[in-house]
This record gives C-alpha cells, sequence and structure tokens, in this order.
C-alpha cells in the first residue's frame, strides 16, 4: 500500500458512547477508538475509579469501557499517571418530548485530556460538545457531552430451536442486529449462559442468551413488538419465550434464581411463584411458555460472560 499523502493527527474518534439511565444511575458505554483500543480502554477503566468523582464503578469489555455513574457532581483530584482522567459531572436533562438528555463532564492531563475532549466528540451518539478546556500535551482538557437519556432493557430469549434445526445465540444476535437499525434503539451486548445440562426436555446444549440494549422511552413498546415479531418469525421451536428486565441494577433475587435454574431443574410452577415474588420482571409467551424458564433464568448474567458460560457441576 502506497502510504504517501497520507495523513494522520492526534485525534482517533470513538466509535459510540451510549448513555442509559434509572433516573439516579448513569451506565455509560464507550466504544473506544476505531473499535481496536483495548489498552485505552484499560487505561480509563482504571483511571476513572480511581479518580472518583462520580464514577461508582468501570470495567472494561473488549475495547469498551461500562462505566457506572452517580447523577450529581463529585470533585475530582487529577494527578498525572495516578489519577489524570474522570467524570465530574452527570446531570438528566429534560426537553421538549418525553425523552431526556444526559450531560456528562469529563476531565484529563495530557493525552486523557485530548481523549476527553476531541475523541469523544466524534461518536455516534454525541448529540453536542462543549470544550471547556482544549487540553493536550501538558494541559488540561474538559468537555461535557451530551447523550439521548435511554432505558437500558435487558432481554432473556430461550427455546427458538428444535432437535437438528435452529441456534438461539445466533438468531437472537441477527435479532439484536436487526432492532439496532431502529431510530432510538442501541444494541450494547450478547450474552451466552449455560442452563441446566440435565434438564430433560432440553435441547442439544442447553444454553440461553441475554441481549442488552438502550431504548428511548418513546419507542420502548414499538421496540416490543418488532422483537416479538423477530421471534415469531425465526423461532423453530413451540416454546419460544422472552423476558424483560428495565434498569441497571439487578436485585439479589435474580441472582439467585439465576443459579438455581444453572444447576437444578426448575419447574413452570417454580418460574410462576418467582414471577409473582418478582413482578418488575415481564415474561412474553411467543410459541409456548417451556422457554420461559431459561429466558428469566439467563437475566442476571447478561454482563458477566465468563462465569454464564460455566457449567455446573
Amino acid at each position: 500500500m502506497d502510504l504517501d499523502g497520507v495523513e494522520v493527527g492526534p485525534v482517533s474518534p470513538f466509535e459510540r458512547i451510549v448513555a442509559v439511565t434509572d433516573g439516579t444511575l448513569v451506565q455509560l458505554y464507550e466504544d473506544h477508538a476505531r473499535g481496536v483500543c483495548r489498552g485505552a480502554a484499560a487505561w480509563s477503566a482504571y483511571h476513572y475509579r480511581r479518580s472518583k468523582g462520580v464514577v461508582v464503578d468501570s470495567w472494561r469489555d473488549g475495547p469498551r469501557d461500562i462505566i457506572l455513574l452517580e447523577t450529581g457532581e463529585g470533585e475530582l483530584d487529577l494527578v498525572p499517571s495516578f489519577s489524570p482522567a474522570g467524570i465530574r459531572k452527570v446531570d438528566i436533562i429534560d426537553t421538549d418530548s418525553m425523552d431526556k438528555n444526559i450531560r456528562i463532564e469529563y476531565a484529563g492531563l495530557a493525552g486523557g485530556g485530548v481523549g476527553v475532549t476531541l475523541c469523544r466528540a466524534q461518536a455516534k451518539g454525541v448529540l453536542n460538545t462543549e470544550v471547556i478546556e482544549q487540553g493536550g500535551g501538558d494541559k488540561l482538557g474538559r468537555a461535557s457531552l451530551t447523550l439521548k437519556a435511554m432505558k437500558k432493557i435487558t432481554v432473556g430469549i430461550d427455546d427458538t430451536d428444535k432437535g437438528g434445526q435452529g441456534a438461539t445465540w445466533s438468531l437472537a444476535n441477527e435479532i439484536g442486529v436487526a432492532l439496532d437499525t431502529m431510530d432510538g434503539v442501541e444494541y450494547l451486548n450478547h450474552t451466552l449462559v449455560q442452563l441446566y445440562p440435565k434438564a430433560p426436555t432440553k435441547t442439544t446444549n442447553c444454553v440461553g442468551t441475554v441481549l442488552t440494549f438502550g431504548v428511548l422511552p418513546s419507542i420502548e413498546q414499538q421496540f416490543i413488538q418488532n422483537l416479538t415479531k423477530l421471534l415469531e418469525q425465526g423461532s423453530c421451536s413451540e416454546d419460544t419465550s422472552f423476558s424483560l428486565f428495565h434498569g441497571i441494577i439487578m436485585p439479589d433475587a435474580m441472582h439467585d434464581f439465576a443459579y438455581r435454574v444453572r444447576s437444578e431443574l426448575v419447574t413452570l410452577e417454580d418460574l410462576d411463584q418467582f414471577l409473582e415474588q418478582n413482578p418488575y420482571i415481564k415474561l412474553h409467551i411467543v410459541t409456548g411458555r417451556m422457554g420461559g424458564i431459561g429466558a428469566v433464568g439467563a437475566l442476571a448474567f447478561a454482563e458477566r460472560h465468563e462465569d454464564a458460560v460455566v457449567p455446573e457441576q
């Protein structure tokens, strides 16, 4: 390849930034520069935790950072090498529609300052950027980004296949990609969850799937209708169901039920009792109820990829 005439500069654009909220907490998904900067994602996740501000926790998932934030304002103590970047402030902003926006104020020293200003400003999902201080070199960079305030919707899916035909993980991923084409929907995550291997009605591997989305409140019902339609079209099974959880922090009861579904035979009666006690989880029957056990049981593993695939002995 001839590189004559190719120009490069200090700005490497982030691919996408998505913010989901429950009104008190905000979870931020940052897909780092060009989709390959795993090192930069590791750097940000580590230092954002250390610098505090409004950061509750942060972790890396490939070239992506997932950052849990409190709304409000917190002080940053920025120190080169030790805590050189962070998030100082998060506001939820009313708009003229039922949908809201989220404004996030970043700060960083040197290269971290360039990252919080010019690199993030070019990401998909950023509505507006205010550069407070440019940054770069040994200078402080500060900027606020405005993003759409989305709901976090976690979807558990099970029993779309039957012997010799179909695969739930594959169908679920294609449904996620299709739903991502809707205005106001961001497909964020896909997780395989090993269910109870000795279940007598299982297909070969007994694996459920969980998808995570950011969805604007104004199109939530259309999102659910489209999800249902796509599952009806793609399922090979008479037992397909899906579950929905709206929120950022999953209650302990969901984790407890998830481990039951992985380690013992859970009946439809057990499922009904759990849903009655935990009405914040919604079960949708597509072609049959049996898939509801795995669809609900898989939810709590939505962002625990490595743990989710390990079979219970």
